[in-house]
Formats: structure tokens, C-alpha cells, sequence
């Protein structure tokens, strides 16, 4: 159940995604994609840019060390900040480094990422040729993708394909089981993950009948994902689900202006969920639009135990 209301906690943001909440500091971070920038925000709502890549970013995941991946979404690549360069913010591209090339020979491009605590990060690469603009359909089909596994080591390989559109990522606390939102084909599907980071025996974790797009697992097993729209149009909202398919819980949004592009769960206790939104799916965007709030939660985040 939620406890409460659903709180502002930043306004005047372009377009969030990617959240990951860093408990060693209590804060969240996130990319304001169409900003440029990946920037951090505590508990009282605090904001300060943590990285300006010099293009549009995309996924996030912390590596042991504190160092920080990001996806660098032209250059098809993730790149790499120290833990010292993180926290003290305000870095440019040329105080990163070079993680690993997620180009793939295809002409896919990169968006969402999750990183386990060996080290081992899944990145989405999707086809183009999907408009935003019109319902998918049948003359404006969604395209497959693939799931680009990035070693600690920088060295690359592709883990899974038909992949329809690729984007947020979760990975159970034991460390064995990859879930990914197949943003088009309304889903998310569930891997094994074997000892060497690739994958095998792909199956249906969950059918939302709505695209999926950022999601946070939780303690009992469930997952929270954004749902930019239910129906082509309206604002959709977050959709709490269990492994089979059923329905926990629904938080509609009210703003008939604002898409749920992600969330995350977090805080003191793990039960704040953190929610990434912006224009309505199909609109353009602007400066401005984007947000993120909090709704407190009965379950918490689920906790990696490797």
C-alpha cells in the first residue's frame, strides 16, 4: 500500500530518468536526460549537477568503488567517473574516462542500464524507426533491440536480442535473475544470469498491457514500473506487479501533462519511492516539465546479498 501523499520534491527539470539512489550519501541520482546533465538530489530536495557529459546520458549504476557508469547515449559508450570526481560534482566529460564501447552492429542506439555489484553492466541498445508522435501499430511498428553486457574490464558482448526496446533494469538480490522492461511489447522479461554475465532461459516475468519503461524491485519480489501512458494519450502512471503477472497496486498520475518515465526505490528505510516523470508521451518537451516526487511505500527495496 502507499502511506501518505505523493510529495514534490523537485521541480523545473527537463526530462529525469535513470534514478539510483546511493544510500552511502542518501541521495538520489538521475539523469535530466535533454539537460545534459547527471545531477543528484537529497532527502529535503537539495539539487546539484554531478556530471555534464556533453550530450544526452542515460542509465547510471555505481561500481563497489564508488565510481560511477554512465551511459553516453551519441557515443554509444559508457563512460567512467571516480568516487572522488562523483562527490565533489560539477565534472565535465573530460574528467571521465572511457568504461566501454555498447555500439553494436546494428545501429542501435543506447538508453537504460542496470549494474550488478560484480561489477557487470546491461545496457539497452534499440533499432530506430519508432515515432513517439503516433500509437504503435502496424505502420509504426516497434523495433527489436538487444541487451549489451559491459564486463568490469570494458570488454563487451551482446547477452540477448528481439528485445523490444530495451530500457529499465533490475537484478535480484542474489545476483542470479536480470529483469528488463520491453518497453513496446507492453512487458517485462526475466533472465538467468550465468556465472560468466551472459544470459539464458528467457522468460515472461510480467505482461502490463501498457509500455514499460524504469523500474525498482522490491523486498517481496515485486517490481514498480513507470508506465508512460495507459492508454495512447493519457498519463499512465506506476504499476506495482508480481512475477506471473498480477496487479498489486496502481498510482494513477493526475497531471493529464506528465508521462511516468521511472522510479526508484530509496530513502532511510529503503520505503521511499522516488517518481521520475515529464511530458505526456508523444508531446514535445520542454525545459521546465519535468519533476520528480515521493510516495512512501509498505514494502522496501530489495537488498543485494553478493
Amino acid at each position: 500500500m502507499v502511506s501518505g501523499l505523493i510529495e514534490l520534491i523537485v521541480d523545473d527539470l527537463f526530462f529525469p530518468e535513470g534514478p539510483r539512489w546511493r544510500a552511502q550519501e542518501q541521495k538520489l541520482y538521475f539523469s535530466d536526460v535533454m539537460a545534459n546533465k547527471v545531477s543528484r538530489v537529497d532527502t529535503e530536495g537539495a539539487v546539484e549537477t554531478v556530471f555534464d557529459p556533453g550530450e544526452y546520458p542515460s542509465g547510471l549504476g555505481f561500481l563497489q568503488n564508488g565510481d560511477l557508469l554512465v551511459v553516453a547515449t551519441d557515443s554509444r559508450a559508457i563512460v567512467r567517473l571516480s568516487s572522488d570526481v562523483v562527490l565533489a560534482g560539477s565534472a565535465k566529460r573530460s574528467d571521465s574516462t572511457h568504461h566501454a564501447d555498447i555500439s553494436t552492429p546494428y545501429r542501435t542506439g543506447n538508453n537504460d542500464m542496470v549494474v550488478a555489484p560484480n561489477g557487470n553492466a546491461y545496457a539497452g541498445a534499440y533499432l530506430p524507426g519508432l515515432s513517439e508522435e503516433i500509437p504503435p501499430g502496424p505502420e509504426n511498428p516497434p523495433q527489436f533491440g538487444n541487451i549489451v553486457l559491459a564486463r568490469p574490464d570494458g570488454s563487451t558482448e551482446i547477452v540477448a536480442d528481439r528485445v523490444c526496446f530495451p530500457n529499465g533494469g533490475a537484478i535480484t538480490p542474489d545476483g542470479k535473475t536480470l529483469i528488463i522492461s520491453e518497453t513496446f511489447a507492453f512487458s517485462l522479461t526475466a533472465w538467468d544470469i550465468e556465472d560468466d554475465g551472459t544470459l539464458s532461459n528467457r522468460r515472461p516475468f510480467a505482461n502490463l498491457a501498457a509500455p514499460t519503461d524504469g523500474i525498482s524491485l522490491d523486498a517481496e519480489g515485486c517490481i514498480w514500473v513507470a508506465c508512460p501512458y495507459f492508454n495512447y494519450g493519457d498519463s499512465g502512471g506506476w504499476v506495482r506487479v508480481a512475477d506471473g503477472g498480477e496487479i498489486k497496486q496502481v498510482i494513477p498520475l493526475e497531471n493529464p501533462d506528465k508521462s511516468a518515465y521511472a522510479c526508484m526505490l530509496g530513502g532511510e528505510d529503503c520505503r521511499d519511492l522516488w517518481l521520475c516523470e515529464s511530458t505526456v508521451l508523444g508531446r514535445k518537451r520542454f525545459p521546465g516539465d519535468g519533476r520528480i516526487r515521493r510516495v512512501r511505500v509498505d514494502v522496501p527495496k530489495a537488498e543485494a546479498q553478493f
